[in-house]
């Protein structure tokens, strides 16, 4: 029993099984920036309990001229920018292996796994949103929620019972995806604020096999402009969310495109006599402009994802005024006035990655990859960490160090960060392998006996 608690990486030398290390896939670097933005993600929720004046924008104020609030550098705890390039991945990565298959006209096998993924991607989703919520639903019956400025104390009913039917319900709203606002502000679910993802990635998922099941047997040059009009269609209504969903399903058939093209590259001899941009604009074909090419993009991109949001000060900041004068009328108003811009750029930052290796090995290392692995799992349960051990224990960090100067209260998160994180880890990595897993298993079980 003490075993299965360890860390993963660390069970290995107490178990007698040896685990072969599997070859990188050629889409592996998207689990390894799904992990890391998970990791802004709790970055994110760090810096709202603790440091709130961070997301002002940079130069909006007198007081707002912190290094750490330039653009790109805040990259590093901006939550709704990584939030989005979720979405943009799980657009890409629920659609890779449909569109591989619609791709070889294996259609039976594209309604094999269209219709097993529609199956069991509620279950994968909304299980461990279950088990952990009810570990949610204890600690605030045991009272282990901060009171206070800035906590977030879930709803406490008198008797066990009530708390208990208070979290069943609970369950059945993380599940709703037909709710018209699944956006922050428009659905916050009590226990944390930050499920209110679930539903929406529940929602997108349909809305991707659908769409594949609709395509598949469509001409390839007509089924990319299918894919390219459905997108513009979800941005021009609102539809933000899908939006980024389809994008990624869009960027999985370009991706495929791309793919052949170099395969046929490749396989097909290369005539001696130069094409003719070769001849006229053999700058185009150098390394290095190649290289500068998508680093301007990569660049553009993280500066577009740190926009501040418009009620924090992105109409006063340098360099943002003019991209905020240009977010379209029918976008502004509250929540969806933020998403327009950077949408737009996590769609852009994945398309780039995918186009140019040299930014895909970032996401390839292995602790890249190891929070690809436990990123579901930190994103469900940080948030309860952050405003049970975190906020008490800051407090009495605090109470130790002091508040009166800027260096005193860094000191007391210091410290409640060198315990905090390590049992967030630690726990992220129980959840992944007991909970996370479990349920994928329980799924693809459940779908096979029915």
């Amino acid at each position: 029993l003490l075993i299965t608690l360890l860390p993963s990486f660390a069970i290995s030398p107490y178990t007698n099984s040896a685990v072969a290390p599997r070859k990188m896939h050629k889409t592996g670097w998207l689990d390894g920036l799904r992990g890391v933005a998970s990791l802004m993600v709790m970055f994110h929720h760090s810096s709202v309990l603790w440091y709130r004046g961070l997301h002002r924008g940079w130069g909006s104020s007198p007081e707002n001229y912190h290094f750490v609030q330039f653009p790109i550098i805040r990259i590093f705890y901006t939550g709704p920018a990584m939030v989005a390039i979720f979405f943009v991945i799980s657009g890409f990565s629920l659609s890779y292996r449909a569109l591989g298959l619609i791709r070889q006209a294996r259609f039976a096998e594209v309604l094999d796994a269209l219709s097993s993924s529609t199956f069991r991607r509620g279950i994968r989703l909304v299980l461990p949103a279950i088990v952990v919520t009810f570990f949610m639903m204890l600690a605030t019956c045991a009272g282990f929620y901060g009171n206070g400025p800035g906590s977030r104390h879930p709803h406490l009913a008198e008797t066990f019972s009530q708390n208990l039917m208070h979290w069943f319900l609970t369950v059945l709203d993380i599940s709703d995806i037909f709710r018209p606002q699944n956006y922050p502000g428009g659905y916050n679910p009590p226990y944390d604020t930050n499920l209110w993802t679930i539903d929406v990635e529940f929602h997108g998922s349909l809305v991707i096999f659908i769409t594949l099941l609709g395509v598949a047997k469509v001409r390839q040059n007509f089924r990319l402009l299918i894919l390219i009009c459905i997108p513009l269609w979800l941005l021009y209504y609102l539809h933000t969310h899908l939006f980024l969903f389809m994008s990624g399903v869009l960027l999985c058939e370009l991706h495929y495109m791309r793919e052949e093209r170099l395969q046929a590259t490749q396989s097909t001899p290369r005539s001696a006599e130069p094409r003719f941009l070769e001849t006229t604009l053999p700058q185009l074909y150098c390394p290095r402009v190649n290289f500068a090419f998508w680093i301007i993009n990569f660049v553009t991109s993280l500066y577009v994802l740190t926009m501040p949001l418009v009620t924090e000060g992105a109409a006063a900041s340098p360099g943002y005024k003019t991209l905020t004068s240009w977010i379209p009328a029918s976008y502004r108003q509250p929540f969806v006035e933020d998403q327009f811009w950077i949408h737009l750029a996590a769609v852009h930052l994945i398309w780039t990655v995918d186009n140019a290796p040299i930014f895909q090995s970032v996401f390839t290392t292995r602790f890249a990859q190891y929070l690809g692995k436990i990123g579901f799992s930190l994103y469900l349960i940080h948030g309860t960490f952050l405003y049970t051990i975190g906020y008490r224990l800051s407090g009495r960090m605090h109470a130790w160090t002091g508040v009166d100067t800027g260096f005193r209260y860094s000191g007391g998160v210091f410290l409640t960060g060198c315990v905090m994180y390590p049992l967030l880890f630690w726990a992220s990595d129980v959840v992944y392998r007991h909970v996370d897993l479990k349920s994928v298993s329980f799924a693809r079980w459940l779908h096979v006996r029915l």
